[in-house]
């Protein structure tokens, strides 16, 4: 298995499958606009994503993330990532796939100077994260408002 840092060329392939995984319209112009984001922002320092090749072409898996600047909280120097997105393709799940491209996401993340890194968890993918040391926050909320994707 060979990890490595997802390039711009990755783009259209990570915004397909991060469309895959919130389930919502694949061809809709918001993934347009995200694999546009994406070749701009991958091998910079805010946007990082860890990619394994699928031997027929593709990705088998990825894990993406962010950098973000907020304010110092008593856990954290106030610069902390979020995981956005971790999939493996059905054909190459149970592997280690997962485990080795959010370690390789986390372990950027805490080079960028990320001292607090959030993610949201499916229950498929909780007892992963946990076993990278991830824990729970029952403090999290989020407001949505409409969606632009529609658009």
């Amino acid at each position: 298995m060979n990890v490595r840092p997802a390039s711009p060329d990755d783009a259209a392939e990570l915004a397909r499958i991060h469309a895959a995984m919130v389930g919502v319209d694949l061809t809709g112009p918001w993934r347009d606009r995200l694999a546009q984001y994406l070749r701009g922002q991958l091998g910079g320092d805010r946007l990082g994503a860890f990619v394994i090749d699928a031997p027929a072409g593709g990705l088998a898996a990825c894990a993406i993330g962010v950098v973000h600047q907020g304010l110092p909280g008593p856990d954290h120097a106030g610069v902390f990532g979020q995981v956005q997105t971790v999939v493996t393709e059905q054909p190459f799940r149970r592997r280690g796939y997962g485990r080795a491209v959010t370690r390789a996401l986390v372990e950027w993340l805490t080079r960028q100077g990320c001292t607090l890194v959030t993610l949201s968890a499916s229950d498929d993918g909780a007892p992963l994260y946990a076993s990278l040391g991830f824990t729970p926050n029952r403090r999290a909320m989020r407001l949505v408002g409409t969606p632009y994707h529609r658009a």
